[in-house]
């Protein structure tokens, strides 16, 4: 059993305006929420920014927070709200020309770094874009079941909790989201 104390008891101190138990809670699912800003944003500073602004919201709606649902499932729809708004702020500014990313692990550029090392990395990268684009061809919400269950880690009920179905909706949604990701990868499955 884990020493740390629930998600409750800290949103219940923080409530009452213990900053360090809010602290705690950030840190515990900061790397949760950065990951759903970069799948706005696709850029690592972006989804920073992001997830600064999904925490300060967090904090200034702490004391509507009523525990009917998770603290995850409250802080995911903050999260998921703000990376829309991200979304339509982004479309009504012009795009740059040149944007450069960098690779996330940059041990793949130090010369040390064997051929088995690299080809296996590349082989990897190309699945994980096709396993994306693949999500991207699914519908809108068999998408978000998708994600939700499988990147977040979210139990069927709390999916439903948050996207506002029955339960048997969101097995009927991930059924046929399988389905549909089998058929787009199945030159990669065989």
């Amino acid at each position: 059993m884990s020493d740390e104390p629930a998600d409750q008891i800290l949103v219940e101190q923080a409530q009452s305006g213990n900053f360090e138990a809010f602290g705690q809670l950030v840190g515990r699912y900061q790397k949760r929420i950065y990951d759903i800003a970069y799948s706005f944003t696709r850029n690592t500073e972006e989804a920073y920014d992001l997830s600064q602004e999904i925490f300060l919201k967090a904090f200034r709606a702490l004391r509507h927070f009523e525990c009917k649902a998770t603290f995850y499932t409250w802080l995911y729809r903050i999260a998921r709200n703000a990376g829309v708004d991200y979304t339509r702020r982004k479309n009504n500014r012009p795009e740059y020309l040149f944007t450069k990313e960098f690779p996330p692990d940059e041990s793949l550029l130090h010369p040390r770094v064997t051929d088995d090392l690299v080809v296996r990395s590349a082989e990897a990268a190309e699945i994980d874009r096709e396993i994306k684009k693949a999500i991207a061809e699914l519908s809108p919400r068999q998408q978000q079941v998708f994600v939700l269950r499988y990147y977040e880690d979210l139990s069927l009920s709390e999916i439903a909790d948050i996207l506002g179905l029955r339960v048997g909706s969101i097995k009927a949604h991930l059924f046929n989201a399988i389905r549909n990701l089998r058929k787009y990868l199945k030159p990669y499955v065989e």
